[in-house]
């Protein structure tokens, strides 16, 4: 079956809005009925979301994140978790919060994997011999400048604007010209942070219960009954 690519579709759009005005009423009526329905069908795509995907995945199964292990010895392996590339508050105060959250359920995660491998290796209890939990911020500024209509120099007075993130006016100087008066240039800065989490556990197992080990069936219980429904955008 032939499927139009979005560049197909968007020329037959501009070619039938772009019909003469003389031409069979008809004929520029369903052109405009079908480039409705094209432009329709856009906003609905752009505004849908993707579903959440489930946190306790394999490495790789949904994306870069989840769980991996790697064999030490037969009764010690190392178990990592490692979240997607989350967006997080540009400010480093508001955003302490959610990274002591995903450290925390990253360490999580992590738990309920060895517990898993431990249990399907046919160990009773585990203990955790070492862990390493590192948080990685990124964040991105994205700087414009839009000349005003007469160009980057333009003539007379201008007056310059900020506008932090798409959203403004701010004043870039205490007394810009007023609006209308000459020709304005504009600054859009954007700025994005995201946070992504990677934890590490060395896990030694045993087949018995030993001194400091954690049980194995109790972890699967305990961490299936608060993430079990876990998920990320």
């Amino acid at each position: 079956m032939f499927v139009p690519t979005f560049t197909q579709m968007l020329s037959l759009v501009i070619r039938l809005l772009s019909c003469r005005r003389d031409a069979d009423p008809a004929v520029r009526a369903a052109a405009l009925h079908v480039a409705a329905i094209f432009l329709a069908s856009l906003s609905l795509a752009a505004c849908t979301p993707s579903p959440p995907k489930p946190a306790m995945v394999q490495v790789g199964a949904n994306g870069n994140y989840g769980y991996s292990e790697v064999m030490l010895e037969a009764d010690r392996y190392q178990v990592s978790y490692q979240t997607p590339r989350l967006k997080v508050s540009n400010s480093r105060a508001d955003r302490e919060a959610d990274i002591v959250a995903e450290k925390a359920r990253a360490h999580d995660l992590a738990l309920w994997r060895a517990a898993q491998l431990g249990q399907e290796k046919g160990f009773e209890a585990l203990q955790i011999m070492e862990e390493h939990t590192d948080s990685d911020v990124d964040t991105n500024v994205q700087r414009s400048y839009q000349p005003s209509f007469y160009g980057y120099y333009g003539y007379g007075y201008h007056s310059h604007h900020y506008y932090p993130g798409g959203f403004g006016p701010v004043p870039w100087f205490p007394g810009d010209y007023p609006y209308g008066y000459w020709p304005d240039d504009y600054y859009y800065q954007r700025t994005t942070s995201s946070l992504r989490v990677n934890s590490r556990l060395e896990i030694k197992f045993f087949k018995t219960s030993a001194e400091g080990s954690q049980n194995i069936d109790a972890i699967i219980a305990d961490m299936s009954k608060r993430y079990s429904q876990a998920t990320y955008p």
